[in-house]
Formats: structure tokens, sequence, C-alpha cells
């Protein structure tokens, strides 16, 4: 193993939630689900989603998905579902209103990053079938169908896990404002029939070469339905900051050995050997770039 491929591998390890930290998740998992069961019974399926489920959490900045699908006879309107869900966690935390979510912001808690939140996603299943309808807040449509577990089976089995948590960890601490699902889609489709996604080194070049000439412009659908085209959550600024970002990062990898210069991407000081014979790691604190 070179010395780059050993760094990212030890900055992988070191990105892996504590015992303490995950039994917090649990917790307040627990918490809402109770909270929510007392409102609407059994009725509705709550469990973990995003990045918990598919593998692709990272301890730099992390937090909780939450669904809450009712079943298909249940004869609410998507919207009545949502404003239900919406009311009943307003009587005890501090909400806001995301496209499809309803976000809890005030479950703190010493073992969480800053800006920990839980994300509450409502909607109802669509008779026969794993799919459901939720309900879009804003947008073109006020409705869209999709599936929770082919989204968590396209990422966690894609083999790109590694590779979308560094480049996740590099976005956090560059500041790049991405959707964590379309980061995860773009790069499952640009590794896709990759020989080395288990290079590290060589996939997340790759990933960010591809960032830099190709995500201004390239489509991304929904594994579960085509119909929902992901990419257009990004807006045009946000994908010029990440093509800028891009930029920058394959300006000091490109071609180079030198772990110093992939520090600089990841937001750490190279080690000073003067300082001690065993110097401890760097751990870079917010803003992490300037």
């Amino acid at each position: 193993m070179n010395n780059i491929e050993k760094y990212l591998q030890e900055l992988l390890n070191s990105q892996d939630l504590t015992t303490d930290q995950e039994n917090t998740l649990q917790a307040h998992k627990k918490e809402v689900t109770d909270f929510l069961r007392v409102e609407f019974g059994n009725d509705p399926v709550i469990r973990y989603a995003g990045s918990h489920e598919k593998g692709t959490m990272i301890q730099d900045n992390f937090d909780l998905d939450i669904v809450c699908y009712f079943p298909s006879s249940d004869s609410r309107s998507l919207k009545d579902i949502r404003e239900d869900v919406a009311n009943h966690l307003r009587t005890k935390y501090a909400t806001q209103s995301k496209a499809s979510a309803e976000r809890i912001m005030n479950l703190k808690d010493d073992k969480t990053p800053q800006g920990y939140h839980i994300d509450v996603v409502p909607g109802r299943f669509i008779e026969n079938t794993k799919d459901v309808f939720l309900h879009v807040a804003y947008g073109d449509k006020e409705r869209m169908q999709t599936n929770l577990k082919t989204h968590i089976d396209h990422i966690a089995n894609s083999g790109c896990v590694p590779v979308i948590r560094l480049v996740k960890i590099w976005s956090n601490r560059n500041n790049v404002n991405i959707k964590t699902f379309v980061l995860e889609l773009f790069i499952v489709k640009i590794l896709n029939g990759s020989q080395n996604k288990d290079n590290l080194k060589t996939s997340f070049v790759k990933i960010i070469e591809a960032l830099k000439d190709r995500f201004e412009s390239i489509q991304l659908d929904d594994p579960a339905n085509t119909n929902n085209i992901v990419s257009r959550l990004v807006s045009t600024s946000d994908k010029a900051m990440v093509v800028q970002a891009a930029k920058d990062a394959f300006a000091k990898i490109e071609n180079t050995d030198r772990v110093d210069e992939w520090k600089k991407v990841f937001c750490e000081q190279p080690e000073k050997s003067y300082l001690s014979n065993n110097p401890q790691p760097f751990i870079p604190s917010r803003p992490w770039c300037i």
C-alpha cells in the first residue's frame, strides 16, 4: 500500500462513528419514533434511512434521516399527512420544513457534530407495492413517487461506499454545498464499470476530475423512478461552486504522491517532524479551509 492509499484509509477509519455516537443516534431515533407513535399509533412504518443505512456516514458531519410511511389505505391527502406529522412534531421540537421532510433542529448532544439534525420524511405507501408517494412542498409538482429500499440498495451495493465517504469528507471540510444523495448518485454513475473502485486514490481523483468537468451538465435520475431528475435539485450557482472547488482540489493532487498535498485537499496540516518524534494527528476545526 503506497503512502497516499494508507493516508486515505486512515482518514476513513478516523471517520467511523464511535459506539457512543451510534448509541446517541439510536436513542434519538427511539425518542422521535415513540413521540410519533403516541399520536399515530402503529400504522406508520418508521425506520432509519439516509447515510446511516447506506453506510456512507462520516463523523465530521452526520445527521439522521427517519421515514414515517403510512399505509396505502390512509384516506388523507399527502399534504394532510405531512401537515399532521409536522404539526405534531412542532408541539415538542423546533422544526424547519424542507422539500419533502420536516427537520428537527433542537436535538442536541455533545456526541454529535455542529449542525446535527433529524429529518423526518412523511409519506404513504402505494397499494400492492413498496413504493411511496411523498409530498413535495415546492417545485413543479406536489408529489413524488420513490422507493427507500431501492435508494439504499443502489448506494450500499455499488462498491463505491468508501470513496463516497472520502468525497463527503472533502466537500464538508471545504464548505462545498452539495446534497448527499446527489453526490452519491454522481459517484456511482461515474465509477460504474470501474475495475478500481477499491483503489481510493484512483477513484477519488477520477471523481474530483469528473466533478470539475461534468457536474454542471450531467443528468442524475432517481434509481427508483427515472421521472425524478435528482440533478435538478442543485442550483446553477451551487453547481458552479462545486466545479470550482473540484478544480482547486484537482490542481493539488493531479499526478502527485506527496501526502502533504493530499492533506491540503482535506484541510489537514502536514505533520511537523520537529514537534515530536510521534506527532499527534491534526484535527481540523470549523471552518475547515480558508
